[in-house]
């Protein structure tokens, strides 16, 4: 089985202060040319931004270059990246990234290379009040690993659905994600403080009436912004829901019989995006899909050829308007899209 850590391996502190400071430089000219030649700022921009002059700006984009921190390539001819960002757009009325993996046939590095990418972009739709939630798994686990410090004023980081069901999953693993959220963009987090799913839909209305729980709901309700991947119960990263003991031998039973193909936040769909008439999506803490779709960004992220299947079902249904994928699997939702017409 694929390892599941979410924490980046340590890497050394440094020895002396020379080393420090050499560090803090070079993420200084970073920043500087991540705002100017990947979010566009000017150069007043980026100096506002950084405490910096005009001419300490230049001097730091011309170091970053010079010192290859920052590199750019000329491509006279279409990529298959540019190709499957056109056609992911045109099919499914998404607005589309594609990360470019060392090795596309590395389970490990397609993912490291979605999560560097999603990572790089959730900070341009924060903004101040802005209410974002977030799922918890192995794909946003890891994208959280690569988030940096953004604050911005007034923002809240909320459970997309919960956690507390069993033992076999340490609480730990699920804070720690929020809590690098909250962190990187000096936002309060709001956990959802109930297990994914309930014993019976009765137990979750009454619960859904207390309220410290119904106070997350709302903010859940008026989200600004949702950060999301999809869960399967195969692929080189199986949904935690379907392997950790959550589901009941019944429930197993009962999602073959429904021709269930995946889950979105706890709740679980078929092919064709629909999620009504599975019984445990009324156990589920999950955001219904008609309430998913009220938030205005729906960001989803993905690195893995196998959850194709699912990946499509989510797209017609509408359910994400901006996307993560690398080419492999970008390339398998496009191949099995056509191959259903």
């Amino acid at each position: 089985m694929t390892d599941r850590s979410d924490s980046p391996e340590p890497s050394p502190a440094p020895s002396t202060p020379d080393q420090t400071l050499a560090i803090r430089d070079r993420q200084r000219m970073a920043d500087a040319a991540e705002l100017y030649w990947v979010r566009g700022l000017k150069l007043e921009e980026v100096g506002h931004e950084l405490g910096m002059s005009r001419s300490t700006v230049s001097r730091q984009l011309a170091r970053a270059r010079q010192e290859g921190i920052i590199e750019f390539r000329v491509h006279r001819e279409v990529s298959s990246a540019a190709t499957l960002t056109s056609q992911l757009g045109e099919r499914f009325s998404v607005i589309p990234r594609i990360a470019l993996a060392e090795d596309p046939h590395d389970a490990n590095s397609r993912l490291a290379a979605v999560g560097h990418e999603a990572a790089a972009w959730i900070p341009g739709f924060v903004h101040p009040h802005t209410t974002m939630t977030v799922a918890w798994g192995s794909t946003i686990g890891r994208l959280s690993t690569y988030l940096r410090q953004t604050p911005v004023a007034d923002t809240h980081v909320v459970q997309l659905h919960g956690s507390g069901n069993i033992p076999t999953l340490d609480t730990h693993y699920v804070s720690q994600i929020l809590e690098r959220f909250g962190t990187a963009f000096g936002a309060a987090v709001e956990y959802l403080p109930v297990p994914a799913f309930f014993d019976s839909s009765q137990t979750r209305r009454l619960m859904w009436q207390e309220k410290s729980v119904h106070r997350v709901l709302n903010l859940r309700a008026h989200s600004d912004l949702l950060i999301t991947s999809v869960g399967t119960p195969s692929g080189d990263l199986p949904g935690h829901l379907y392997d950790s003991g959550y589901l009941r031998s019944e429930d197993l039973v009962e999602l073959q019989r429904e021709h269930v193909i995946g889950n979105l936040g706890a709740i679980f769909f078929r092919e064709d995006g629909s999620s009504d008439g599975i019984a445990v999506n009324n156990r589920s803490t999950g955001m219904l899909f008609e309430q998913l779709r009220r938030i205005p960004i729906r960001l989803l992220v993905a690195a893995d050829p196998a959850k194709a299947q699912a990946i499509g079902g989510l797209l017609r249904a509408g359910l994400a308007t901006h996307v993560v994928f690398d080419t492999a699997t970008a390339a398998e939702v496009l191949a099995l899209d056509q191959a259903g017409q």
